[in-house]
Parts: C-alpha cells; sequence; structure tokens
C-alpha cells in the first residue's frame, strides 16, 4: 500500500464521535504474544468485551488503522507519523524488558498527560485562541463548541482548553489592556489624527457609537484603529455625542493633535462636531452621493415609476405559484434564472440593482404576468412599455455613480484628495442635454442642486489634496486660475514645512521622497479622472479620511 493511500485510509478510519467525546474510548494493550515494538504505540478498542482486532488504534493520535495480521503499516505509521515519540517507546521497551519491570494494562503513554496550566505550550495556545476569538468577532462560547473542542483536540490532545468565563473574565481583558497600550504608544508620535464615528443599532435594539481613529506614522505608513464601540444610551443629540467624542479623545490622550472629524450628514453629527470643536469636520463623501441619488430617486415621476416596479418585485417575492411561473418562463425565454430583487430604501445601489435586474428579466416578467393561471383574481399594474423605456435610461444614467460608489468602498486607503476630481465630473456628467426625457431631465437637476450644497468652504482643502495626490496633481477639473492659486499656497505650506523640519531636525517632515509607479485604477479610470503618474510613498500632510468605513 503506498504511503498516499495510507495516509488517506488512516483519515477516513478516524471516529470523529470517538475525538469529540471529552471521555475518549479506552484503548487495550495487545495480548502479551504479540512482542512485536509496534504494539507499545497500538491497542485494541473492546466490543461487546472483546478486543476488535480488525482496527489497530494509535494511542498517540488515536487513528484507527486497519489490521489484518501484518504490522507492517503500523510500523510505518509509527515511524512517519510519530518518529521521535515511536523510538522512545522502543528504548523504555528494551529498558523495561532487561530489567523486568512490570507495566500495569492498559497504562496510557506519558505522551497523553495533560499541559501543566502555566506551561509556555498552553499559555501560547490559549493566548491564540483569544486572539482568534477577538480578531474574527467570535462569540466567547465558542469555546463550548463540540466542533472547536475536536480541532484543538485533534492539534494538540494534552491541551485543556479554558472555560468561557477564564477567556471572558482573564484573557480578553489582558488582550485588550496590552493592544490598548500599544495603540497609545503610537497614536503618542502621531503629528494629526482623523476621527470617523457613526452611531448604530445592534439586533438586539440597543444603540452603539463607533469611533476609529486614523494617522500617518513616521514612516508615513497609513494607520488605522477602532478606539472604542461603546452602548450610548439617551437621546442622540448633537451635544451628547459631542461629548463622547471629547471624552473618548482625552481617554486615548489625542485632544492636543487637533483631530479631524468625519462623520454622516444627519444633523446631530453637524452639531456633535461644532460641540467637540473638531476642525476640519467633514462628511462622508459615499453618504453625500447617496443623499443626492435618493434625491433624485424622490422625484415625482421617478417615484411613481419605481413604486410600479416595487410592486412587481415584491408580488413576484410574496408569491410561490408567481415565482414558480416566472422560472418556467425564464427557462422558456433562455433567460438567467435570476430572481427579482427588492431595493432598500436607504441605499441606493439597492435601487439600481433591483432596476437592473428588471431590465434583464423584461420579457419573462411580461409573460408571466399575462399567464392566465397569473391574473387570476390577481389585480396588478403591470409595467407598459414606456416605463421599461424609462427603466432603461434611468439606469444607464445611474451607471457613473455606480463606478464611483464601488470604487470608494472597495479602496483601503480612501483619502479626500478624490472628492473634487468626482464631484467636478458627476456635476458635469448630469448636465441636461437636449435629448434626455423629462424624467432624466428632472433626476439631473436633482441631483446637481443637491451635491453642489455640499462641502461649501472646503474648497482650498480639496483642491490642495487633489494636487498632491500624483493621480490629479494636473488639476484638470479646474480653471487655469485657480490651479495656479492652489500651487501657489501649496508651494508656501511646503516651505513652511522645509523651514520647520531645518530648525527642529524633525525626520517626518525631512528627507527625499522616492517614488514607485502607481496602478491605474479601472473603476474610475472609465469616467476618466484618473491619470498615470508615479506615486510617492509619502503621503503628504493633511490627508485624511475620505469617508466612514463601510
Amino acid at each position: 500500500m503506498t504511503t498516499r493511500k495510507m495516509e488517506e485510509a488512516e483519515t477516513n478510519n478516524i471516529s470523529l464521535g470517538e475525538r469529540c467525546d471529552n471521555t475518549p474510548r479506552q484503548i487495550f494493550n495487545a495480548p502479551g504474544k504479540q512482542k512485536s515494538k509496534v504494539w507499545t504505540v497500538f491497542g485494541f478498542y473492546k466490543m461487546a468485551g472483546k478486543l476488535d482486532r480488525s482496527h489497530a488504534i494509535c494511542k498517540l493520535c488515536r487513528a484507527s488503522l486497519t489490521y489484518s495480521g501484518s504490522i507492517t503499516n503500523l510500523d510505518q505509521h509509527a515511524k512517519r507519523k510519530h518518529g521521535e515519540e515511536y523510538g522512545e517507546f522502543t528504548e523504555q521497551k528494551r529498558v523495561g524488558t532487561s530489567g523486568k519491570q512490570a507495566r500495569t494494562e492498559n497504562a496510557i503513554p506519558t505522551f497523553f498527560q495533560r499541559l501543566g496550566q502555566n506551561s509556555a505550550r498552553a499559555r501560547e495556545i490559549t493566548a491564540s485562541i483569544t486572539r482568534f476569538i477577538a480578531k474574527g468577532l467570535c462569540p466567547y462560547n465558542i469555546v463550548e463548541w463540540e466542533g472547536f473542542q475536536d480541532l484543538i483536540h485533534t492539534l494538540e490532545p494534552r491541551y485543556k482548553i479554558p472555560s468561557r468565563n477564564h477567556i471572558t473574565n482573564t484573557c480578553m481583558p489582558a488582550l485588550y489592556a496590552q493592544v490598548k497600550s500599544q495603540v497609545e504608544e503610537k497614536l503618542a508620535k502621531a503629528e494629526r489624527v482623523a476621527i470617523t464615528t457613526d452611531a448604530w443599532t445592534s439586533c438586539a435594539t440597543e444603540s452603539y457609537v463607533t469611533i476609529t481613529a486614523h494617522h500617518i506614522a513616521p514612516d508615513w505608513e497609513l494607520h488605522v484603529y477602532v478606539l472604542q464601540t461603546r452602548a450610548f444610551k439617551g437621546s442622540h443629540t448633537g451635544k451628547n455625542v459631542g461629548a463622547l467624542l471629547k471624552q473618548a479623545c482625552a481617554d486615548w490622550k489625542i485632544l492636543d493633535k487637533e483631530p479631524a472629524l468625519v462623520t454622516d450628514n444627519a444633523t446631530n453629527m453637524v452639531l456633535a462636531g461644532v460641540e467637540a470643536e473638531m476642525t476640519p469636520h467633514l462628511m462622508c463623501f459615499a453618504h453625500t452621493i447617496n443623499l443626492a441619488t435618493q434625491k433624485a430617486f424622490k422625484m415625482d415621476t421617478v417615484a411613481r415609476l419605481l413604486g410600479k416596479v416595487r410592486r412587481v418585485v415584491g408580488f413576484f417575492h410574496r408569491s410561490v405559484r408567481a415565482a414558480e411561473i416566472l422560472q418556467d418562463k425564464q427557462k422558456q425565454l433562455a433567460l438567467p434564472t435570476h430572481k427579482l430583487i427588492q431595493d432598500v430604501s436607504t441605499r441606493w445601489n439597492s435601487t439600481q440593482i433591483m432596476l437592473e435586474r428588471v431590465l434583464e428579466q423584461q420579457p419573462a416578467i411580461s409573460a408571466a404576468l399575462m399567464s392566465r393561471d397569473l391574473r387570476r383574481g390577481e389585480e396588478l399594474n403591470t409595467l407598459k412599455d414606456k416605463d421599461f423605456c424609462d427603466v432603461e435610461d434611468i439606469v444607464k444614467l445611474m451607471v457613473p455613480v455606480k463606478l464611483v460608489t464601488i470604487s470608494m468602498c472597495e479602496d483601503k486607503r480612501p483619502t479626500l484628495s478624490v472628492i473634487s476630481p468626482v464631484r467636478e465630473k458627476l456635476k458635469k456628467t448630469f448636465e441636461a442635454a437636449d435629448e434626455d426625457s423629462v424624467v432624466i431631465r428632472e433626476m439631473k437637476q436633482a441631483f446637481r442642486e443637491d451635491l453642489e450644497k455640499r462641502y461649501t468652504g472646503l474648497e482650498d482643502l480639496f483642491h490642495t489634496a487633489a494636487a498632491l495626490d500624483p493621480r490629479f496633481k494636473s488639476l484638470p477639473f479646474l480653471t487655469d486660475h485657480d490651479a495656479e492659486r492652489t500651487f501657489a499656497n501649496i508651494t508656501a505650506k511646503a516651505t513652511s514645512l522645509h523651514n520647520k523640519a531645518l530648525a527642529t531636525g524633525d525626520p517626518f517632515h525631512g528627507g527625499p521622497l522616492q517614488t514607485t509607479p502607481c496602478q491605474t485604477e479601472p473603476a474610475l479610470g472609465e469616467l476618466g479622472i484618473r491619470i498615470d503618474a508615479p506615486q510617492t510613498q509619502h503621503e503628504p500632510e493633511g490627508l485624511y479620511i475620505l469617508y466612514r468605513d463601510q
């Protein structure tokens, strides 16, 4: 039998129930007439009071191997899997035989003695389990799950898994204190810090506020830390949220870092920024785009059209018979057997996805709605041909917005340098055209009006950030006058920083910039606003977070 086949046989013969049991089945020694050294690490289970000699059981890993009288496969398993232990047992047998040392029947080898709780190996495994729970956001009672216990027992049979209370009251607080100390040390070295925050509600209808810190380290790496997620009692007024932000910054000793703040556009968050006295206070760009899009979708003609689409989609979701007929029509028309998608009112991209799916399944939807079996007793307003034309125009109009949203959500290091280029490109895309229908003209106007009123007073900051970004450094979205003024401001700031570096000898501000080729990102590249350019390894001062973690 080949080594690979033997390993497969060993794996297939392992009994999961035996290994998961907290009191594993007893392994009995082979009869005394079997003198081979291999029986120091192999034995048998008992069935109905008798030794089951059809399978030999390894005392070291409890693997079950087929036994028909030949010990070749047993010997190869012991050498291959347990070479060191096998050699020790062989030596013990030789010494014990010569000295006529009696062995107690059914004795468990010393290999299976429990690890001490304070042993280095046990502490290492416990720390690893604690990190696994923390990084995976796993419940503490995972240590009580049968599958998890089986996994740990397979990896280290000698290790005793700590209880849930021990993880909760001892291990996790110790890990939190250790990580908090490391984060505080790194934040202390930061020159500026950006704060992002948002309030959310759990499935148990409990309110929480999460605060995240971002900063550029002296090695020019962008670091992100979730500082805290705390239950928030009381009213979510701007004053209360602002007080919470100030207290969090005080607890983490970053008030003197002049923290910038990024939140959504909610009124209480705007007031919270004023209460916390954090500047600049930027609004999440993804949330801003979502609001502008929702404004366009709420126009009367568009809202009526979306209402019709939602009724049709909802009907196929509620009726089992309707879903079956739709699936039959999809097969007959050779269309993908996709289900219709119901949108979520607070997420504009879900509405876009719903409309795209309706367009894809238009023939099947029309055929299903005209079915006699389906329409019997049903009063349902069907979509007309003009409605499908309007849906197609809306989907086409919103493609650039979809590309921007996807690009921002996939960007692991978003900075405010993209706001001005993307904002100007979207405004140009949503300019009215002569060939626009009434629906599209209304949507474009609503979108532009909502987008233009955002970020007033922050244009200089955005232009500076864009100019420092190699992708947009030529500032093609600005007039020549505005571009020259931006470069003049940057030159003045750079001179000030250089003089400061010479005066203080601060390496954070000094030193030449190194360049590496950058990769053009296809999503925004399709909009024609990103360019190929060398990208610095150093992020300029003042480039902070573009939008909240999604």
